[in-house]
């Protein structure tokens, strides 16, 4: 009996962590699955976004931006990042440059 109760209790966690968000290990959780850069989107509008989300959760942006930056650009931490799809998460890679 103990034995059948280990094997219930372990597919039930296995099935609600298939439900939730996974853990990259270090505590951090891995961004929504992807295949393209194309699935993934900024958290933000017109740049000023942070992270990476998958493009069905992306907000909805206004028309134009007042800073002159595509309302649904990939870029992300005031130019410091870009949302792309790497290991088959989306995920921001980081940039090297004046102000990152």
């Amino acid at each position: 009996m103990m034995r059948n109760l280990g094997g219930v209790l372990g597919g039930a966690l296995l099935a609600l962590a298939a439900c939730g968000p996974m853990d990259d290990g270090g505590g951090g959780v891995v961004g929504a699955p992807c295949t393209t850069d194309g699935q993934c989107a900024s958290d933000g509008c017109c740049g000023n976004g942070v992270n990476a989300v998958a493009a069905s959760q992306r907000p909805s942006c206004p028309a134009s931006c007042a800073n002159g930056q595509d309302p649904y650009s990939p870029y992300v931490r005031n130019g410091c990042g870009l949302v792309s799809c790497s290991g088959y998460h989306c995920g921001v890679a980081l940039t090297v440059g004046p102000g990152c």
